[in-house]
């Protein structure tokens, strides 16, 4: 079992001896225990203690529970392969395939299902449990949903409105392919802000927005999306 020794892998990073000989905090505490940690591309995950998982998106400065579907928030390990995260409960192992977003039972076949370590070699997960030795599974068997992951978007984009030119409603699609807060906004050609659109949390997908324009006179305006360090703007044209 993890000691209340592993809260330290949470709260301090250790800098190179060039650059400092001690611990520096980089987030205030989550409230829980701290089990494990894990990484997936940019997203750093933590397993708590009664508080299930958490998400950072910010290298740990601040932190969203992300727990949905996860029945047991005694969360003892996590382990990545690729874009699925595995999570090792008393009650057994869960997986997300959306970054945490949402998790799916993933223990069928476990006679103790207290998994307290997980690791992955090749294409099998590997559970250890309490007392009662260590387990082994195909991934091919639990990370089932290709068709869903295939449809994830690959990458940040915007695309153009439609129609345009409109009056005075025109649709916006954009897609987000990690975690992000995100915001999308309409600004005028001095660059003023004159609506938002968007101005949340969005889990990796496909969306689209509506933009009401009939307040607005007339003319030539920007929409730009905004998630984390991508930015990409286009320009759309309202007819009165």
């Amino acid at each position: 079992m993890k000691t209340q020794f592993a809260c330290l892998a949470l709260a301090f990073v250790l800098l190179p001896p060039y650059l400092s000989a001690q611990w520096v905090q980089t987030s205030a505490s989550t409230g829980h225990i701290i089990e494990c940690l894990a990484v997936s591309g940019t997203n750093l995950f933590a397993g708590t203690a009664g508080g299930g998982v958490f998400l950072s998106a910010d290298s740990g400065t601040s932190w969203t529970a992300v727990n949905t579907g996860l029945t047991d928030n005694s969360v003892w390990d996590l382990a990545v392969s690729g874009t699925n995260l595995f999570a090792g409960t008393y009650l057994g192992v869960f997986l997300s395939t959306t970054n945490g977003t949402s998790w799916t039972a993933a223990s069928t076949g476990l006679t103790n299902t207290c998994v307290t370590a997980l690791a992955i070699s090749g294409t099998n997960l590997f559970a250890g449990t309490y007392f009662a030795g260590i387990w082994r599974r195909p991934l091919s068997e639990m990370i089932t949903d290709v068709e869903r992951r295939e449809l994830l978007p690959p990458s940040f984009a915007l695309e153009q409105n439609y129609p345009n030119p409109f009056n005075p409603n025109s649709n916006i699609r954009y897609q987000i392919s990690e975690f992000r807060y995100i915001k999308l906004a309409v600004y005028d050609l001095l660059g003023r802000e004159v609506a938002v659109l968007v101005n949340e949390r969005k889990a990796p997908g496909k969306y689209e927005v509506n933009f009401d324009g009939s307040n607005l006179a007339g003319g030539v305006y920007f929409y730009r999306l905004q998630a984390g360090d991508f930015t990409q703007t286009k320009r759309l044209l309202l007819l009165k």
